[in-house]
């Protein structure tokens, strides 16, 4: 099987949630022994350097990278691109979320992929990418088009659309309503449809009415001893310009941090990630809630392997959103003890005091960030039991049989173990 790979704004090595999805995708596929060759199709809003590319085909057989294409995504980051986007939505109907991806360059390199390439199946590695799906039923009418759901996104939508008032109401309303068609027109178009968790399986199953499987997200990891006594350090780690973790940061540094630092002397917090403005000198500009006393904003960290190993905790206070939280999945791999909130634990199995403790309330957070950073004995036991989820949940062979079932092939076909760069 020959199979073409269209991946948004991945990056290698993988510094994002969506770009830790994506690898873990290509991991399953070059895994197979029915998949010939993998190619990816690849958008990029930052300068590429080919080390990144030939890295990727190194870590992954199979794999061939075309050349990556400029394309703006985070529009905040890209207001020459707005007018165009405007335009399809109020000219056209086309939502914000298929408009953003259209791109005339994009359409003529994805047409010449699909003409050389004689593919037999063509993996839509999010949502967005579907506005190219006539392209490809024109072009190939025989590949099969699977579809891998980051979110659903229409929820994402009405959430947002719940938060507003008076008139961005009225216009959140209205985008709910496009992404909400949207995305069931495209569920019903495609041949298959993988979802990130079970619940957002079931929500495609919902919206469309059609049979959405769960592909469970691939971890790998080594049980490492802990390292000496971290302190009372915290730490976040997540993408800055993502509006779910702006507003948990935003209610953590308000309503959470001031209970710990009151409860704990010589607290730190540490957020790691990137996406923020900068400032004339290239340095992250912090929001007003973050700038506060034991706070510090380190921007993004190329290795984050020691911000974990010098912290007692890892905090994922997240208030929205839909999908897999893989900052959690991140930090287990890395046996750091994780809080979160109801919200943060969406789409994971996990039980609260287990594997880690889930609170929605400040100030039984903060006494959980307490608790947990003061505590040797609990964040070896939370340790490990990040460690045994991973390996009950997130092992290759399930994914794999999902996998397989959504390229169509057969059920008792060999499972092989993968050849993979860790």
């Amino acid at each position: 099987m020959r199979l073409l790979f269209i991946a948004p704004d991945f990056a290698w090595p993988p510094v994002r949630g969506g770009h830790v999805r994506v690898l873990s995708q290509l991991r399953v596929l070059a895994s197979l022994p029915e998949v010939e060759r993998i190619r990816v199709f690849w958008l990029r809003e930052d300068p590429l350097a080919w080390t990144e590319r030939e890295g990727l085909e190194r870590a992954l057989p199979k794999t061939s990278v075309a050349e990556p294409l400029f394309h703006p995504i985070h529009l905040r980051q890209h207001p020459r691109y707005i007018p165009r986007v405007a335009w399809l939505r109020l000219g056209h109907g086309v939502p914000y979320v298929a408009g953003k991806w259209e791109s005339a360059s994009v359409r003529r390199a994805l047409a010449a992929e699909l003409h050389d390439g004689q593919f037999d199946a063509v993996w839509l590695g999010a949502l967005g990418t579907s506005r190219y799906l006539p392209d490809i039923r024109r072009i190939a009418p025989r590949a099969r088009v699977i579809l891998d759901g980051h979110n659903v996104e229409s929820d994402i939508w009405r959430e947002f659309t719940g938060r507003q008032r008076g008139v961005r109401r009225m216009l959140a309303a209205a985008e709910w309503r496009a992404t909400r068609r949207f995305e069931r027109d495209v569920l019903r178009a495609v041949d298959a449809v993988g979802a990130i968790s079970e619940e957002d399986a079931r929500g495609y199953r919902d919206l469309a009415g059609v049979e959405a499987h769960h592909v469970p997200q691939v971890v790998s990891f080594l049980r490492r001893p802990p390292a000496a006594s971290p302190g009372p350090r915290v730490c976040f780690v997540g993408t800055l310009s993502w509006h779910p973790n702006v507003l948990g940061l935003e209610w953590f540094c308000t309503e959470v941090w001031p209970l710990v630092r009151g409860g704990l002397a010589g607290a730190s917090f540490d957020i790691a990630g990137s996406g923020l403005a900068t400032d004339p000198r290239g340095i992250a500009i912090a929001p007003p809630a973050w700038r506060t006393r034991g706070v510090t904003l380190l921007g993004f960290v190329p290795d984050l392997s020691t911000l974990y190993e010098r912290s007692a905790v890892m905090v994922a206070p997240i208030l929205a959103g839909s999908g897999v939280r893989m900052k959690l999945l991140e930090a287990f791999q890395n046996g750091a003890p994780v809080i979160t909130t109801p919200e943060g634990a969406r789409g994971l199995s996990l039980e609260n005091g287990r594997e880690a403790f889930i609170e929605s309330d400040p100030a039984r957070f903060a006494a959980r960030v307490i608790e947990v950073a003061t505590s040797g004995p609990l964040q070896r036991r939370l340790r490990e039991a990040g460690y045994d989820y991973l390996e009950r949940h997130h092992g290759l062979a399930p994914a794999q049989r999902v996998v397989r079932m959504l390229l169509g092939l057969t059920q008792d076909a060999r499972i092989a173990e993968p050849d993979l760069v860790a």
